[in-house]
């Protein structure tokens, strides 16, 4: 058929070959048809047929995994489909382009591009399309922690697969989606802590006929998380079984990075159990297989429980928690926009072909003599605008160059006024108030007691210093947090000017799941003061060779826990100090929970709850 004439039967024949390659898994020779495909199609500017081949080209990289080039194919298909007004085939790419998102990641990305599909494929009939939209839509929601809209959504999606029933779609297809979307539910009742509604959901899949013959990957993960369920709820019949049979399952399967899964949850069973040498071997199994297959999710869940649990090894997998956190915000800061960024550069290339586009199309208007005529003109002319434009990049460039030195030069001068402000704020504490007090309080011990007049103006000369000091604190408090600085970067910058003559390496963790916009400015400063009030202990006493600050959000609280490996200190016989009395006053302030625990063999634990 390649030998035949180029013509759209042609084309739609060579199409239903390359979907019947698609269809038995020949994936080279599905990608080379196409391309080919693309090459007749642009050959005879048909729209239709170039759209659709990059249409299927994306589906070839997706199903690789190959998401940046499948996002590319997508967003070009996308745009012919709209020039077009194809809304069936705008709304499936954007509900591809909502699926790749959601891999990668980036949540609030997949939900934004779901509703727009669901604003596209509502104009349609296409019960399955709309029913993938309310799943991602409901997915992505619960990874955004948006937990009530995230079950009304997979409310909707179950409607959806009641529809496809009377419409007589596939009963398997039905059947697997169905089981999906209960697991789905049941996560998120997982994730709110309700573990009974989870496990009655995990049931519902579960007695789906035939399930561990026609779905034996589905039911193997059904297992696991109704094991996981129970476990958390308190109840540990048959969770060991349950574990095991699914890890058993997916090993059948080659199912690797769910073995990991596997292993790590068992070994939590087995240190809930007590069996700490059991939990610890399949906490490291699960621990070294998601190291090996390169998960970063399954690596800092199996680190965190080994760092709890394992005081022996406690600061080697602190180091390892520390490390690869780093690495995945490093990962997560380089991936952030790199979609944005391909959507740029497509509209970029689609700009330069538009105005191509028009360009030969009005030089086609005029007459051969005249294109003659002012050929040499229109050369020249082009040569010209071409200079032009280079020598305004050029421009450009060096205006962005001076624009950002300035801005450097503007934030060193910033920077440096802020600490010129901060040195002037402890010379006037220094040298002002506490000479005044020193003085006052070393002329009121040489009177007599008869000089009741003196001592009496010595003590408003007292009152008058302590005024001052409050007014400098006052003044220190309300600008903490002034500063065009988020709370994780300000203990950054914190955590970055600590150093001792004891060589303490000082390391910062901040859940990213943290929304600092909900916890108000006194409870920041508050959060500030208390770790700055442990950094300077710790730099003081400790010893220490390490010590760590973590920032962890558990349900709708936040975890503050200040850990050292120094020599430790008696909490009882500390309890009078200025330094734990003010941690404690703020913590009540918080309504946190305050628990400190220190040995000299273990080091120093801080850790508040509110």
């Amino acid at each position: 058929m390649l030998n035949q004439n180029n013509d759209s039967i042609n084309r739609n024949l060579l199409f239903k070959v390359v979907d019947k390659y698609y269809s038995i898994n020949k994936n080279e020779k599905f990608l080379n048809l196409t391309n080919k495909l693309l090459a007749l199609s642009i050959e005879k500017n048909d729209t239709i047929h170039i759209a659709k081949s990059f249409y299927y080209t994306g589906n070839y990289h997706d199903d690789e995994s190959q998401f940046e080039s499948a996002f590319s194919y997508y967003i070009k298909s996308e745009k012919l489909y709209q020039a077009i007004n194809d809304t069936l085939m705008m709304g499936t790419l954007a509900v591809l382009k909502g699926g790749i998102f959601f891999d990668s990641g980036n949540f609030a990305e997949s939900e934004t591009e779901a509703i727009k599909a669901l604003r596209l494929l509502s104009k349609t009939k296409n019960t399955n399309l709309v029913y993938n939209c309310y799943n991602l839509i409901g997915i992505s929601l619960k990874e955004l922690n948006n937990y009530k809209k995230s079950l009304y959504y997979f409310a909707l999606a179950l409607k959806q697969l009641d529809l496809l029933e009377k419409e007589n779609y596939p009963k398997e297809k039905i059947g697997k989606s169905r089981i999906a979307c209960y697991n789905n539910i049941g996560r998120v009742y997982q994730k709110m802590e309700d573990y009974p509604k989870a496990i009655n959901y995990y049931n519902k899949a579960l007695q789906t006929k035939n399930i561990k013959q026609d779905f034996p990957k589905s039911y193997a993960l059904l297992l696991n998380n109704l094991g996981y369920s129970k476990m958390k709820a308190g109840d540990y019949e048959a969770v060991e079984e349950l574990f095991l049979e699914s890890m058993r399952i997916r090993d059948s399967l080659g199912l690797e990075l769910a073995v990991a899964t596997n292993k790590i949850d068992l070994g939590e069973y087995y240190l809930i159990q007590k069996d700490t040498a059991k939990g610890f071997a399949y906490l490291k199994e699960g621990y070294l297989l998601s190291k090996k297959l390169n998960s970063s999710p399954y690596l800092i869940q199996s680190l965190k429980l080994l760092m709890d649990s394992d005081s022996k090894n406690k600061l080697y997998y602190t180091n390892q928690y520390l490390k690869i956190k780093d690495s995945v915000q490093q990962l997560e800061r380089a991936t952030r926009n790199k979609f944005a960024r391909i959507a740029y550069e497509t509209d970029q290339v689609e700009e330069k072909n538009e105005i191509l586009s028009k360009t030969i199309t009005n030089i086609g208007m005029g007459s051969g003599v005249v294109i003659l005529i002012l050929g040499g003109f229109f050369i020249i002319y082009r040569l010209k605008s071409r200079n032009r434009e280079l020598l305004f990049v050029k421009e450009q460039q060096e205006a962005n160059e001076k624009i950002y030195q300035l801005m450097l030069h503007q934030q060193l001068e910033t920077e440096q006024a802020r600490n010129e402000e901060r040195n002037r704020i402890a010379m006037e504490l220094h040298d002002g108030i506490i000479n005044s007090i020193f003085t006052t309080r070393f002329s009121l011990m040489q009177l007599e007691s008869e000089a009741v007049d003196k001592k009496q103006e010595l003590v408003q000369e007292l009152k008058k210093a302590e005024r001052e000091i409050r007014r400098v604190s006052h003044n220190l408090k309300q600008n903490l947090l002034t500063e065009d600085k988020a709370l994780p970067e300000i203990l950054a910058n914190l955590i970055e000017s600590q150093q001792n003559e004891f060589g303490t390496k000082f390391d910062l963790s901040v859940d990213k799941f943290i929304d600092w916009s909900l916890v108000s400015s006194d409870s920041k400063i508050h959060v500030y003061r208390i770790i700055q009030e442990a950094l300077q202990n710790s730099n003081k006493y400790s010893k220490a060779k390490r010590c760590c600050v973590f920032l962890m959000k558990t349900g709708d609280k936040i975890t503050i826990r200040i850990w050292d490996n120094g020599i430790g200190f008696n909490p009882e016989k500390a309890k009078q100090g200025i330094g734990l009395k003010n941690i404690k006053e703020r913590t009540k302030v918080l309504k946190g929970v305050l628990k400190i625990t220190s040995t000299s063999e273990k080091g120093t634990t801080i850790e508040i709850i509110f």
